[in-house]
């Protein structure tokens, strides 16, 4: 842009002058004032943005104040036939995105989630700060991390893609539209919990190199793998151990990949696989029906096919061009090691699950609602602790989950929103731990205390730049 800017100025300059040394002049002195504006410019854009500027780093913020008002109706072992409660929480979240090259981008997300004031939680839950769940559970005012990771894009037209670090494993597809939130890289069916590990993908540039079918197709690939459980006694051992040895349990991973064989912008299928080793389950060893023992009791495998289309048909009219519809089925199968028990019991168990739903224009431009309808089986099993609702997730749930949602933006920027869930539960233990804890029990026949419906309201306001 110099550079032109000083040809047409000379150009200028030779029609208006005919003396070479006073043309020289005139030169001089319009690249020596460019030169000054130049810098003036770059010192006013360090004084407005100087991390923008010299970095390349972008910056957003997101505040989301909610509403939930829940109630539990239980099952005839409780003492109390109806729980209410409602609660109000603050949700900030700040994101930095660094992008030093094309092919380079780090993104680091920080988020507090709290209740309004003081609450109990320590005292009656020891698992809300656990690492999977710490930014879906409100409760204090600690700042976390919710991600932290790089995308390294190299080979070919830059076709493959390396990533590692806290990866962004909450509010995948079809969890994000009821939030407006652009979707994460797992399925929320079969996946929505926070994780550590790493990520390796085949765009559609490289399958488009091997056939022209894939370029149509728009088929990609994504391998993941990560760590849920790290065995060791920590720094300082209370028994003495040296620093960072292993405990008494194994240590727990997970691996999986994303196929999407077809994926034309308006209708695509994406499948999901993921194999985790050495899960955890507290076992009841004193025959009172009371999980007491943390172990390692078994495998998983799981297995997720979603069809989705972002719009509906051709020329059927602005509101199916603009509906989201999807279909997603699921299935789960444990497989519990020798003598021990998943899901309360030592055999092999298959569960599956359903979730259908879509999204839609609303009144105006700037707004839209949805639905979404899921029926899980006895022994289904999602990999989440991450909770879509305050009453529990909906993805995990072992019986049927109704919600209708709307969103409305009050200006750029501004938003609200109101959803109701409610949760009719079959059996127990929809999102407990691997072990006895995880027993599916008729919720009707339960001897124990336990919800056997479930409602939140919820209304909220977001500030999101």
């Amino acid at each position: 842009m110099k550079k032109l800017i000083i040809s047409a100025l000379a150009v200028g300059a030779l029609f208006a002058q005919t003396d070479n040394a006073s043309l020289e002049k005139q030169i001089k002195e319009l690249k020596a004032k460019l030169a000054q504006v130049e810098q003036m410019a770059i010192q006013n854009q360090k004084k407005v943005n100087p991390i923008a500027a010299n970095n390349h780093i972008y910056f957003s913020y997101d505040l989301r104040t909610t509403y939930d008002f829940i109630e539990y109706k239980m099952n005839k072992a409780a003492n109390d036939d109806k729980l209410t409660n409602n609660i109000f929480t603050n949700r900030v979240t700040l994101t930095g995105v660094a992008k030093p090259a094309e092919n380079l981008k780090a993104t680091l997300k920080l988020e507090a989630n709290a209740i309004f004031g003081m609450n109990s939680e320590l005292q009656y839950s020891q698992f809300n700060n656990i690492s999977w769940v710490a930014n879906e559970t409100p409760d204090d005012l600690n700042i976390r991390i919710k991600q932290a990771f790089f995308n390294y894009h190299f080979g070919p037209d830059n076709g493959l893609m390396f990533s590692a670090g806290r990866r962004p494993a909450t509010g995948g597809f079809p969890a994000n539209l009821r939030n407006n939130d652009a979707p994460a890289s797992p399925l929320a069916h079969l996946i929505n919990m926070e994780f550590d590990g790493f990520s390796f993908e085949i765009s559609n540039t490289i399958f488009s190199n091997m056939s022209d079918k894939f370029s149509d197709w728009g088929t990609w690939l994504k391998f993941c793998a990560g760590r849920g459980y790290s065995s060791s006694k920590g720094k300082w051992p209370a028994d003495g151990s040296p620093a960072y040895s292993k405990d008494n349990l194994g240590i727990t991973d997970f691996a999986g990949f994303i196929l999407v064989p077809y994926d034309d912008g308006q209708y695509s299928l994406w499948m999901e696989n993921v194999w985790a080793w050495n899960l955890k389950g507290y076992i009841d060893t004193n025959g009172d029906h009371i999980p007491d023992t943390m172990k390692d009791v078994g495998d998983y495998y799981g297995l997720d096919v979603t069809f989705r289309a972002y719009g509906i048909g051709e020329d059927l009219g602005d509101f199916f061009d603009n509906t989201t519809a999807f279909v997603s089925f699921a299935l789960s199968q444990t497989k519990p090691y020798s003598g021990e028990r998943m899901l309360g019991t030592t055999d092999n168990k298959v569960g599956t699950s359903w979730w259908i739903g879509a999204q839609m224009p609303g009144f105006k431009e700037v707004d839209n609602w949805g639905f979404n309808y899921v029926h899980g089986s006895k022994y289904w099993r999602s990999m989440t602790y991450g909770e879509d609702t305050l009453i529990g997730s909906i993805a995990a749930v072992r019986g049927n989950a109704y919600e209708v949602y709307y969103n409305h933006q009050i200006q750029p920027h501004l938003t609200t929103g109101l959803r109701l869930t409610y949760v009719d539960y079959k059996y127990t233990g929809s999102d407990a731990f691997f072990g006895d804890a995880g027993t599916p029990v008729d919720v009707d026949k339960a001897p124990f205390p336990a919800a056997d419906k479930a409602y939140d309201l919820r209304a909220y306001i977001r500030y999101n730049f």
